[in-house]
């Protein structure tokens, strides 16, 4: 048996779908863990799951999420695929910084859904003004990324935009740039 098929991934529950509709199309085929993504709201209590997550062969599918992610992996004990954040491991570096430049702020499907309790109580964004006044001084549009798993929730779409006052786009991606950060993580393991 080679190294890579005993190997295991730790993952953000944001990849879930994608990743499960990968291994249902061949692509992967490796297990998984998968850890809610509303841990990244409490930044610590993100490192300690990961930490009692951590074993030999075992890859991170993560973006700089918490402040000991980099010590994490520089330890030996991990590898993590390449990705500032979960956005540039969808979309690849390139295009994720060209987005960036323009304003955008990026919404993808997990989040989407469980916009109002993300945003209105975990980040305290209750107040439709403030909440705008924020998005718009930082950002001057919303892009949704499809990743062709789920179907595109307009209405909700509709309901972010007009929440904080920001158009928003749908833009349509293929899943390349998220199996290639996997495959290429899992072949730095076995060098």
């Amino acid at each position: 048996m080679d190294k890579e098929s005993q190997s295991t991934v730790i993952a953000c529950s944001i990849f879930r779908h994608e990743i499960e509709f990968l291994i249902e199309k061949g692509k992967l085929n490796i297990p998984f863990t998968f850890v809610d993504s509303e841990l990244h709201m409490n930044p610590q209590e993100l490192n300690q799951v990961l930490e009692k997550l951590i074993r030999p062969d075992c890859l991170f599918c993560y973006g700089d999420c918490h402040s000991r992610m980099i010590q994490q992996e520089n330890s030996g004990l991990i590898e993590r695929v390449n990705g500032l954040n979960c956005v540039e491991i969808f979309l690849g570096k390139e295009t994720y910084r060209k987005l960036r430049r323009e304003g955008a702020f990026f919404l993808l499907p997990e989040w989407t859904l469980k916009w109002e309790r993300i945003f209105k109580e975990l980040l305290g964004f209750q107040e439709q003004k403030l909440a705008e006044q924020f998005m718009t001084e930082l950002h001057k549009k919303l892009i949704y990324v499809n990743t062709g798993v789920h179907e595109v929730p307009f209405k909700t779409l509709e309901d972010i935009s007009s929440y904080f006052s920001l158009p928003v786009e749908v833009i349509e991606i293929d899943l390349i740039h998220l199996e290639n950060a996997i495959k290429s993580g899992l072949k730095k393991m076995t060098k």
